[in-house]
Protein backbone atom coordinates (compact mmCIF):
# COMPACT_ATOMS: atom_id res chain seq x y z
CA UNK A 1 0.00 0.00 0.00
CA UNK A 2 2.80 2.14 0.85
CA UNK A 3 4.42 2.29 -2.44
CA UNK A 4 1.04 2.27 -4.22
CA UNK A 5 0.77 5.57 -2.91
CA UNK A 6 4.02 6.61 -2.61
CA UNK A 7 3.81 7.44 0.99
CA UNK A 8 6.61 6.18 3.73
CA UNK A 9 5.87 3.13 5.21
CA UNK A 10 6.94 4.43 8.54
CA UNK A 11 3.82 7.13 7.85
CA UNK A 12 1.01 4.19 7.41
CA UNK A 13 2.83 2.56 10.48
CA UNK A 14 2.30 5.46 12.75
CA UNK A 15 -1.38 6.18 11.22
CA UNK A 16 -2.74 2.79 12.29
CA UNK A 17 -0.77 3.19 15.74
CA UNK A 18 -2.93 6.54 16.12
CA UNK A 19 -5.65 4.94 14.90
CA UNK A 20 -5.93 1.96 17.51
CA UNK A 21 -5.13 4.31 20.43
CA UNK A 22 -6.94 7.92 19.63
CA UNK A 23 -9.51 7.00 17.23
CA UNK A 24 -10.58 8.58 13.90
CA UNK A 25 -10.35 12.09 15.31
CA UNK A 26 -6.81 11.46 16.39
CA UNK A 27 -5.82 11.41 12.15
CA UNK A 28 -7.64 15.11 11.63
CA UNK A 29 -5.08 17.77 10.53
CA UNK A 30 -4.73 20.09 13.01
CA UNK A 31 -3.90 23.56 12.56
CA UNK A 32 -2.51 24.52 15.75
CA UNK A 33 0.86 23.59 17.18
CA UNK A 34 0.69 21.56 20.25
CA UNK A 35 2.91 23.15 23.69
CA UNK A 36 3.83 20.92 26.20
CA UNK A 37 4.91 22.27 29.63
CA UNK A 38 8.60 21.19 30.79
CA UNK A 39 7.05 19.26 33.65
CA UNK A 40 4.34 17.74 31.57
CA UNK A 41 7.59 16.80 28.75
CA UNK A 42 9.59 15.43 31.79
CA UNK A 43 6.92 13.61 33.00
CA UNK A 44 6.49 11.70 29.87
CA UNK A 45 10.10 11.17 29.48
CA UNK A 46 10.25 9.61 32.59
CA UNK A 47 7.05 7.25 31.79
CA UNK A 48 8.61 6.47 28.27
CA UNK A 49 11.89 5.98 29.79
CA UNK A 50 10.75 3.29 32.00
CA UNK A 51 8.16 1.65 29.14
CA UNK A 52 9.58 -1.53 26.99
CA UNK A 53 7.57 0.49 24.23
CA UNK A 54 8.89 2.16 20.91
CA UNK A 55 9.33 6.18 20.47
CA UNK A 56 6.20 5.08 17.69
CA UNK A 57 4.37 3.66 20.13
CA UNK A 58 4.52 5.81 23.24
CA UNK A 59 4.24 8.95 21.05
CA UNK A 60 0.76 7.21 19.53
CA UNK A 61 -0.65 6.33 22.74
CA UNK A 62 -0.08 9.45 24.50
CA UNK A 63 -1.54 12.04 21.65
CA UNK A 64 2.10 13.58 21.20
CA UNK A 65 2.36 14.68 17.27
CA UNK A 66 5.33 12.69 16.33
CA UNK A 67 7.78 10.25 17.61
CA UNK A 68 10.68 12.45 16.78
CA UNK A 69 9.32 15.13 18.96
CA UNK A 70 9.42 12.55 21.68
CA UNK A 71 13.05 11.44 20.93
CA UNK A 72 14.02 15.21 21.27
CA UNK A 73 12.64 15.59 25.08
CA UNK A 74 14.78 12.37 25.72
CA UNK A 75 17.90 13.67 24.57
CA UNK A 76 16.95 17.24 26.02
CA UNK A 77 15.95 16.16 29.58
CA UNK A 78 18.54 13.49 30.23
CA UNK A 79 21.11 16.67 29.43
CA UNK A 80 18.71 18.11 32.18
CA UNK A 81 18.15 21.33 29.31
CA UNK A 82 14.15 20.42 29.03
CA UNK A 83 12.19 23.56 28.22
CA UNK A 84 9.36 24.27 27.05
CA UNK A 85 10.18 25.20 23.58
CA UNK A 86 14.00 25.59 21.77
CA UNK A 87 14.26 24.38 18.16
CA UNK A 88 18.20 23.38 17.99
CA UNK A 89 20.23 20.58 17.56
CA UNK A 90 22.00 18.85 20.11
CA UNK A 91 25.82 19.27 19.77
CA UNK A 92 27.98 15.91 20.58
CA UNK A 93 30.96 17.16 22.45
CA UNK A 94 32.51 13.39 23.65
CA UNK A 95 33.56 11.35 20.58
CA UNK A 96 33.37 7.76 20.85
CA UNK A 97 35.61 4.66 22.06
CA UNK A 98 35.94 1.18 21.99
CA UNK A 99 34.83 -0.59 24.82
CA UNK A 100 34.50 -4.22 26.29
CA UNK A 101 31.54 -6.47 27.35
CA UNK A 102 32.28 -5.85 30.81
CA UNK A 103 32.49 -1.51 30.54
CA UNK A 104 29.40 -1.27 28.26
CA UNK A 105 28.06 -3.56 31.04
CA UNK A 106 28.93 -1.95 34.11
CA UNK A 107 28.23 1.81 32.64
CA UNK A 108 24.61 0.80 31.64
CA UNK A 109 24.25 -1.08 35.46
CA UNK A 110 25.63 2.79 36.79
CA UNK A 111 23.12 4.66 34.16
CA UNK A 112 20.25 2.51 35.92
CA UNK A 113 21.42 3.40 39.54
CA UNK A 114 22.04 7.09 38.93
CA UNK A 115 18.21 7.41 37.45
CA UNK A 116 19.18 7.18 33.43
CA UNK A 117 21.09 10.43 33.71
CA UNK A 118 23.03 9.48 30.12
CA UNK A 119 24.98 13.10 30.19
CA UNK A 120 26.50 11.73 34.14
CA UNK A 121 27.62 8.51 32.20
CA UNK A 122 29.07 10.51 29.29
CA UNK A 123 31.03 12.43 31.64
CA UNK A 124 31.82 9.76 34.11
CA UNK A 125 33.14 6.78 31.40
CA UNK A 126 33.84 9.25 28.35
CA UNK A 127 31.69 7.86 25.93
CA UNK A 128 29.76 9.42 23.42
CA UNK A 129 26.22 10.08 24.30
CA UNK A 130 24.87 7.72 21.37
CA UNK A 131 26.38 4.95 22.77
CA UNK A 132 25.20 4.96 25.82
CA UNK A 133 21.62 5.81 24.59
CA UNK A 134 21.99 2.96 22.01
CA UNK A 135 23.42 0.60 24.72
CA UNK A 136 20.18 1.31 27.38
CA UNK A 137 17.74 1.29 24.41
CA UNK A 138 19.35 -2.28 23.42
CA UNK A 139 18.97 -3.52 26.74
CA UNK A 140 15.79 -2.59 27.65
CA UNK A 141 14.58 -3.85 24.49
CA UNK A 142 15.82 -7.38 25.06
CA UNK A 143 14.27 -7.72 28.37
CA UNK A 144 16.95 -6.54 30.57
CA UNK A 145 19.52 -8.83 29.01
CA UNK A 146 22.89 -8.47 29.46
CA UNK A 147 23.92 -10.33 26.73
CA UNK A 148 22.42 -7.62 23.95
CA UNK A 149 25.49 -5.35 24.85
CA UNK A 150 27.47 -7.63 23.35
CA UNK A 151 29.22 -6.68 20.12
CA UNK A 152 28.13 -9.44 17.43
CA UNK A 153 29.98 -7.64 14.46
CA UNK A 154 32.34 -9.80 12.65
CA UNK A 155 36.11 -8.70 12.31
CA UNK A 156 37.68 -10.07 9.30
CA UNK A 157 41.57 -11.52 10.04
CA UNK A 158 44.30 -9.29 8.38
CA UNK A 159 45.29 -12.67 6.50
CA UNK A 160 41.16 -12.94 5.16
CA UNK A 161 41.31 -8.91 4.44
CA UNK A 162 44.49 -9.12 1.86
CA UNK A 163 42.85 -12.40 0.63
CA UNK A 164 39.51 -10.20 -0.66
CA UNK A 165 41.68 -7.65 -2.23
Amino acid sequence: MAKLYQIDAKTIRAWKLILKYQGIHGLSYSYKRHHYSESKKKALVKEFNSSSESALVFAAKHGIASDRSLREWVIRYNESKATVYTPRKRDSIMPGRKTTFEERLSIIEDLIKHDVNYSWAVDKYHVSYQQVYGWYQKYRKSGNDPQSLRDRRVRLSQSRVDRTR
